[in-house]
């Protein structure tokens, strides 16, 4: 029995439905429904005939048994759409990483809960339908740029450093690096390039984080606030060590 239910688990996932073949079942099961009302209407009224009225009966339990199935479909079907899928990969690249930041920044008695988080702030640069870069700010003006990409699966975010960094980014973000690399995130140097988006088109050095966020990310609203809260964390490290870099 545990099998056949974990079965069932595993091939919903390769169910999916365009609107109009959704609409088009819900057609035929709701007409099946309503013939088969209709022979039972009719076996009372104008006719009366026993296995005309079984088989009516025996339709509208068939009909209502596959409306309970179809009903299920249909609500993983709609989960599982490209609209539903792009417009919860919106809100959690615009909202809840944004909403993480902005928690940080939370006083008590106009007072930062942590002084690392006095006067932070996060603005969005540049964005697409599964990526945003933002720029993130210090209390003190100073900022820098991250990347993030959802795949559906896999997070990608490339963190945007000072040029100068390059030489020397090892000893400059040992404890970000390897916090992340104890915790098994993927860490990676990229280079140095030139980003279009920035004002003269200023060169940066790139680090890539590869986070696998798992099966139905999108739709965990637990898992989401929590995979927000590590971006914070990583890049409010990142920032403090830039800053201080730059401030030697």
């Amino acid at each position: 029995m545990q099998h056949a239910s974990m079965s069932m688990i595993e091939t919903k996932k390769f169910i999916f439905l365009s609107k109009r073949q959704r609409n088009a079942v819900t057609l035929l099961l709701g007409c099946v429904l309503l013939v088969s009302i209709g022979l039972l209407i009719a076996t009372k009224l104008w006719f009366q005939d026993q296995e005309i009225k079984l088989l009516s009966i025996d339709l509208i339990k068939l009909a209502v048994t596959a409306w309970g199935a179809w009903g299920l479909i249909l609500l993983y079907a709609s989960a599982n759409s490209f609209e539903r899928i792009s417009n919860e990969t919106k809100n959690f690249l615009e909202k809840d990483i944004r909403r993480a930041f902005d928690t940080s920044a939370l006083k008590i008695d106009n007072v930062a809960i942590d002084p690392l988080n006095e006067g932070l702030k996060l603005n969005l640069v540049v964005q697409t339908r599964n990526s945003v870069v933002y720029e993130f700010v210090s209390g003190t003006g100073f900022a820098i740029h991250f990347y993030c990409k959802l795949n559906v699966y896999d997070l990608v975010i490339l963190v945007f450093l000072p040029e100068r960094h390059a030489s020397n980014y090892k000893s400059i973000y040992e404890t970000s690096l390897k916090y992340l690399e104890d915790n098994g995130i993927k860490v990676m140097p990229m280079g140095v390039f030139e980003e279009r988006w920035l004002p003269a088109k200023q060169k940066r050095l790139q680090i890539q984080i590869l986070r696998s966020v798992g099966d139905d990310f999108l739709f965990d609203a637990a898992r989401r606030t929590y995979v927000a809260d590590l971006i914070f964390g990583d890049m409010r490290a990142f920032l403090v060590r830039a800053q201080r870099e730059e401030g030697r």
